[in-house]
């Protein structure tokens, strides 16, 4: 009796072992269709290719965007079509007022955006920045018949800047040292205006634009650089941080355009010396 009572129970030992043994191995089965499973659907889950792009811009910067016969255009315009026709991508425009750029990319409202965008870093905090396109600065300007020939000379100034850019933040800095006081507005033909008509005594704005105004104006000009450029600055086409792959491929194309002498060539178009 007692022997026979042994048997059983080796007999049930037997059997609770082989059923530990079979569960375990169902369970690495179980695991590694798990991680087959897994590293397929990482195949599957690769980011789709990128071919439409929203791109945010203002409409009223010559030269690196404005309207010419019903269409946009400028130096922004060409260099970023000129990216995406190197990457296959095609680009439907956004036209916004500047302060409005980067929220609409911080909402994902847009993918991108170029007009003139200074790199700094309180904007690339909630923003991704290409390389750099384009070397920039700050001007003084004034009256062509204005008495203010240098920094020194703007004691008391009223000076005019646009909304949301550095030349605003240049502007205010200049009023603080000097006692003067900043109007902020939305355009470079509202700021030209108000210093020529008497409204305020000198802008600050992006080099570029001013020395485009003054060479389509010719010995004409109504307004005058004083001194050298304030600052050094670079420009870089803003992406959303939710485009995800969105910034490989600018910077791909940008620098594909680059060396292969297609961004000189549109640069001469706007900036001939």
């Amino acid at each position: 009796m007692i022997l026979s009572k042994l048997e059983k129970n080796k007999n049930v030992k037997k059997v609770i072992v082989a059923l530990l043994v079979a569960a375990f191995v169902a369970m690495l089965a179980a695991c590694g269709s798990a991680e087959e499973s897994g590293a397929d659907s990482g195949e599957a889950a690769e980011p789709a290719e990128i071919q439409e792009i929203k791109v945010a811009v203002v409409q009223d910067y010559p030269p690196f965007e404005y309207i010419e016969d019903g269409d946009l255009t400028g130096f922004d315009i060409e260099i970023v079509e000129a990216i995406a026709e190197n990457q296959g991508i095609e680009v439907s425009w956004e036209i916004m007022k500047f302060d409005g750029i980067i929220p609409a990319l911080q909402a994902n409202q847009v993918d991108a955006a170029v007009s003139a965008i200074t790199i700094r870093e309180d904007r690339a905090e909630v923003v991704d920045f290409t390389a750099p396109y384009f070397e920039s600065g700050l001007s003084l300007v004034v009256p062509a018949d204005s008495e203010i020939n240098s920094i020194e000379d703007l004691e008391g100034a009223q000076l005019v800047a646009k909304q949301g850019t550095s030349g605003l933040e240049k502007a205010r800095e200049f009023a603080a040292e000097y006692s003067g006081d900043v109007t902020t507005l939305q355009d470079d033909a509202t700021m030209y205006m108000e210093i020529v008509s008497g409204n305020a005594d000198a802008l600050v704005n992006d080099y570029p634009s001013v020395a485009y105004k003054i060479a389509l104006d010719g010995d004409d000009s109504d307004v005058r650089i004083v001194g050298d450029r304030l600052t050094g600055e670079d420009y870089g086409i803003a992406v959303s941080k939710g485009a995800e792959g969105l910034l490989e491929v600018l910077d791909a194309g940008l620098a594909e355009i680059m060396e292969n002498g297609q961004y000189d060539e549109i640069y001469s178009n706007y900036f001939a010396e």
